[in-house]
């Protein structure tokens, strides 16, 4: 698995999956308190807070999850948009969405990451005569579709779906439809030093720890990555709103183009900074 590999993966957990986080509306006190908490915040159009719900070891990363949260915030307010604009289009993907639940498939993205992602076996069939890359990548552009439409539709059902598994009595791991999220990685909760339930990162994973930020320098790139995520949501609103895409088909091509470059000469950034730092040692920590 090559550092680009790598690098997305890591992108992906500490944004796609940040969608499972918020600020508090109630008792923390409780991983199903944090998890009601998270919808009410989410369904009150205040996904900018996302971030305060992950765990932090230090000032940096507090940083790094509240940048992560503003993003989010203007990821919410572009699906607004979006359903403003293509409200059928959006009424046909969740009708699509309903009846493939009903049928037993995997609809969002967090089911997809439990079911593509869950273990070896499962790989060597994806690949082996079911369409293989094909099939995750049509997966993939139904989930960047809706996304865009309705990035926190999975909220309402966060209640009933998203459970938790006690490993310790400080700690759980996050389950969706009961099973283990971004197995063999998977999510876990703890419980912190002031008694509040946080998301941990699977920073610790094979692979993923080494490229998470912990230099000043790591941050700021990583910080700018966010910030180019950003900037394209933020065009992309502004294309929809202005009437410069005629459908959902048009808007996620447009995201592919605006985000390639930019996404990319990010990456190789991080990549090449990391790959130059001394082996063997742990890295300094911010203001460490």
């Amino acid at each position: 698995m090559n550092r680009l590999t790598l690098m997305v993966m890591a992108l992906v957990i500490l944004g796609g999956l940040a969608l499972t986080g918020c600020e508090s509306k109630g008792p923390r006190d409780t991983p199903e308190g944090t998890i009601l908490a998270l919808k009410e915040t989410i369904l009150e159009g205040r996904a900018d807070r996302i971030g305060d719900f992950f765990y932090a070891e230090d000032p940096e990363m507090r940083k790094l999850m509240r940048r992560l949260g503003v993003f989010l915030g203007n990821v919410q307010k572009m699906g607004t948009s979006v359903q403003a604009k293509f409200p059928d289009e959006v009424a046909a993907l969740k009708a699509q969405a309903e009846e493939a639940a009903k049928n037993g498939k995997a609809t969002s993205f967090l089911s997809q990451m439990t079911s593509q992602m869950g273990g070896p076996g499962r790989r060597r069939a994806a690949r082996a005569g079911t369409g293989g890359g094909d099939a995750m990548r049509s997966s993939f552009d139904s989930f960047l579709k809706s996304l865009m439409a309705d990035p926190y539709g999975w909220a309402e059902q966060a209640e009933t779906r998203l459970t938790t598994a006690f490993l310790t009595d400080d700690s759980v791991a996050l389950l969706w439809d009961d099973q283990p999220i971004l197995s063999p990685l998977g999510m876990t909760m703890r419980r912190a030093e002031d008694d509040r339930w946080y998301i941990v990162l699977p920073t610790g994973a094979p692979g993923v720890g080494s490229l998470m930020p912990q230099t000043p320098d790591q941050y700021k790139i990583f910080g700018s990555l966010i910030a180019t995520f950003d900037n394209v949501v933020i065009d992309l609103r502004a294309d929809v709103e202005n009437g410069r895409v005629a459908n959902l088909e048009q808007l996620s091509q447009k995201a592919g183009e605006k985000a390639f470059l930019p996404v990319a000469a990010a990456v190789f950034a991080y990549a090449n900074y990391t790959s130059k730092m001394p082996k063997g040692e742990p890295a300094k920590k911010p203001g460490g």
